[in-house]
């Protein structure tokens, strides 16, 4: 068994990963209360998202940061290739996604946690 980590510039916030006409963009967002969270969006790479994953809290952008990486080493075993000079397109999607992590999924929004207030399309 190979084991792929993902090395690359720190701090890392963002990470887009392409395969063939796929993509993956990897997202830390801040979540609140000091906490931060990932965001993993894939799809076509000239198109829009069609699936999504969030973890987290997590009460360091460390840790966010060294998940992210794990799960990008987990992509590049499956042949993904990292393209950190590769813009994000899909960024307004993954922070409105991350503002529902850490909340229970019968907690009803509130403007200071949500503003749009409507749950995202899955």
């Amino acid at each position: 068994m190979k084991l792929h980590y993902f090395h690359g510039r720190s701090p890392l916030r963002d990470l887009v990963m392409v395969k063939e006409n796929q993509r993956i963009e990897l997202h830390i967002r801040p979540v609140g209360d000091a906490r931060w969270g990932l965001v993993a969006l894939s799809g076509p790479d000239k198109g829009r998202p069609d699936g999504q994953f969030c973890r987290g809290p997590w009460s360091t952008q460390a840790r966010a940061e060294s998940v992210l990486r794990s799960v990008a080493g987990t992509m590049m075993g499956k042949g993904f290739e990292p393209c950190p000079a590769d813009y994000v397109v899909w960024s307004v999607t993954a922070q409105r996604l991350a503002r529902t992590i850490g909340m229970p999924d019968d907690a009803p929004a509130s403007p200071e946690t949500d503003p749009d207030q409507f749950k995202p399309l899955i």
